[in-house]
């Protein structure tokens, strides 16, 4: 094997000084105090298989210690559970970068407003997108066309996904690329139980994409199906490549429980389960794709990679394999290349020419001894994986790295003329174990010869707290944590090697997502809350960060009993700067006692937040609750959009288009008519 080996040198953790006070009161923080760390001798980098031999003696090696007389013990093949919250897979309406040469089609960011992204020139997959004339929209398992070029939206053709159930979508030119989630299991999971003979199956998910010819409006057509083994993780997109991150596991090891109770049965199996290991194959390691035409004809299959495309850590992380895929959505659905790491990933962070893949380090729980200390057992870790991205046709891994604590999602990275930002807890909030309360971190990494190492730290935030928003802009990093209050702190990053928090800001409540809205101000959408930290409903906060070391709220807007996705998924929001509009869905609900009566809401609320503060413009709904107490079912709605002078809002059940400047409601698009 080609073996990649690199020693990381950590530095200095530098610490903030943090106000205890449950009042909103402003703090600037001075220099921070350098302490010493260990210096760590742990190799990260990974190691290349020269050959499928190798690669099997490291799986079937690693797989005998792992089986037993129920299977893979500890998990399936990972560790017994993870310590990273999953990420949806929260951002800024970008402006797309024009194109050279002159042309009379609409542009992204002036005519119509895209996805909401995290990195400028890096889609990211929607339920919904649009090119200005035409809105392509999953609901269910039905593709949408609408055309908007005319006065009002026309549902112009409808296609239905046969494989799978459609969760995001990307649009290039004439083609959809359909991504159906990775809920589709070729085999069942056999029932354990004693006295069952029947073979074992773990479960096997498949990940589906559907390439749409939409030049036709009126009749879309199916061209090309790619089914792969593993669960979709997330995808982006830059010009016409697509990258897919899969996680896999194992498929087609026919394990067998024992057939009755007993020492004797036990042993069997295992022994029966060891042997299935030992006669494995590639196919049953390596990933397997299909390729099918537009009848349903398989015209390619096979491995997903080369044996000499994949990778392990230097350190164990278990038998699930991390697969970057590279498709050329203007290529017919061929594979064209693909990655592997035998290791697991679950939040992703891209820019135009890197992308990052984050996982909790993985933990082997049958290794933990009685002696092992409280604190080895409760420490939490993150590792990351980078791959380059440049070019269009494939993906290279180029560097591995480890942080301290958990990711909240792809927010917590951000890359920066090279470097790499990180923010971190250092535990979560539902981790039982430790003594110690948690903490938050801010981490500069430089990739140093295939490793990500750490380059400057800075610690102590939000101690006793957790990471509930991140947002990095420029040489500014703004965290903020909550337990019973919202710190928000602002971070001096323009020395990468001495990250500075030079602000704080402590108001009731928290933000979930932050958004910027003009030059020097910041939005936040989340929860109003108690001093004991008892949420109230959704609250949108306007901060005036001009000076990082005195960030300001200046002014908040709540909405009793509310709720908005947008806390959870960043692509509900949006912002359209021509305008100033910000329009944010919210449900709300209430039960009054003393009546007996329900009230509520469920709809969007469009706003304008300036310097001045913030003022509520209208609401919308796709129902008739708009100007009523009384709650009734309402369909929620999910995203919202701009092209031309209308604003378009989504919801499972059709989408609404209201005038751009009064919202009042213009024409309805039932999808389900």
């Amino acid at each position: 094997m080609k073996r990649i080996t690199i020693t990381i040198a950590a530095l200095v953790v530098l610490t903030a000084a943090c106000s205890s006070s449950n009042e909103t009161t402003v703090t600037s923080i001075g220099a921070n105090t350098r302490q010493p760390i260990q210096v760590s001798t742990v190799s990260y980098g990974l190691q290349t298989f020269d050959a499928c031999e190798d690669f099997l003696d490291y799986v079937k090696g690693h797989a005998i210690d792992m089986v037993g007389p129920w299977g893979f013990e500890y998990g399936y093949f990972g560790p017994a559970f993870r310590d990273v919250a999953f990420a949806t897979d929260e951002a800024v309406a970008l402006e797309a970068p024009e194109s050279a040469g002159a042309s009379n089609s609409p542009q992204q960011g002036v005519d119509f407003s895209g996805t909401n992204i995290q990195e400028l020139g890096v889609d990211e997959p929607d339920i919904i997108k649009t090119d200005g004339e035409r809105i392509v929209v999953t609901s269910g398992n039905v593709l949408y066309i609408i055309d908007v070029t005319g006065d009002e939206p026309v549902l112009a053709g409808r296609t239905t996904i046969e494989t799978g159930w459609a969760s995001d979508l990307f649009l290039a030119g004439d083609r959809v690329l359909v991504m159906a989630n990775g809920d589709v299991y070729t085999t069942p999971l056999a029932e354990p139980g004693f006295g069952d003979v029947a073979e074992a199956y773990y479960p096997s998910p498949v990940t589906t994409l559907i390439e749409i010819d939409i030049s036709d409006i009126e009749s879309p057509k199916v061209e090309r199906t790619l089914h792969i083994d593993g669960a979709k993780v997330s995808a982006r997109m830059v010009g016409d490549s697509v990258r897919l991150v899969i996680r896999s596991m194992p498929a087609g090891l026919q394990f067998k429980y024992p057939e009755t109770n007993g020492l004797k049965a036990e042993r069997d199996a295992e022994a029966y389960n060891k042997d299935v290991v030992r006669d494995s194959t590639i196919e049953n390691w390596v990933p397997y794709f299909v390729l099918e035409n537009s009848a349903g004809r398989v015209i390619d299959e096979g491995s997903l990679l080369d044996c000499s495309r994949a990778h392990h850590p230097e350190e164990f992380s278990g038998l699930e394999m991390l697969n970057v895929v590279t498709i050329d959505i203007a290529n017919d659905l061929n594979v064209d290349d693909a990655v592997g790491v035998l290791a697991t990933g679950d939040i992703v962070y891209a820019s135009t020419d890197a992308m990052y893949i984050a996982s909790a380090a993985w933990r082997n729980w049958a290794a933990f001894e009685e002696t092992d200390t409280e604190d080895a057992i409760n420490e939490h870790t993150t590792d990351i994986h980078k791959f380059n991205i440049t070019d269009p046709a494939s993906t290279t891994y180029v560097a591995t790295g480890r942080v301290t604590g958990f990711m909240l999602s792809q927010w917590s990275m951000s890359e920066y003329e090279g470097n790499l930002r990180v923010a971190t807890t250092s535990s979560p909030d539902w981790w039982w174990g430790g003594a110690e309360e948690s903490e938050s971190f801010v981490t500069v990494l430089e990739e140093n010869d295939g490793e990500l190492v750490e380059i400057g730290k800075v610690g102590g935030l939000g101690k006793g707290e957790r990471i509930y928003s991140v947002r990095f802009i420029d040489e500014v990093g703004y965290v903020v944590t909550f337990r019973q209050t919202d710190p928000l702190y602002t971070i001096d990053l323009s020395d990468p090697t001495d990250p500075q928090v030079v602000g704080e800001l402590k108001i009731l409540g928290y933000s979930a997502y932050l958004h910027p809205v003009g030059e020097g101000m910041l939005l936040g959408v989340g929860q109003d809350a108690t001093e004991e930290g008892q949420t109230l409903g959704t609250q949108i906060s306007l901060f005036d960060v001009s000076d990082p070391a005195n960030p300001v709220r200046v002014q908040n807007y709540t909405f009793d009993n509310g709720y908005s996705s947008v806390e959870y998924d960043h692509r509900a929001f949006l912002h359209w700067p021509a305008t100033g509009l910000t329009v944010v869905p919210v449900s709300a609900w209430s039960w009054d006692e003393e009546t007996g009566e329900e009230s509520g809401f469920v709809g969007a609320i469009a706003i304008e937040a300036t310097e001045d503060g913030i003022e509520e413009i209208g609401r919308i709904t796709h129902g008739d609750n708009k100007d009523s107490e009384e709650y009734r079912w309402t369909p929620a709605i999910e995203r919202s959009l701009v092209i031309g002078d209308s604003l378009y809002t989504y919801s499972q059940e059709g989408l609404l288009q209201s005038d751009l400047d009064t919202l009042e409601d213009g024409k309805y698009v039932g999808f389900w008519q």
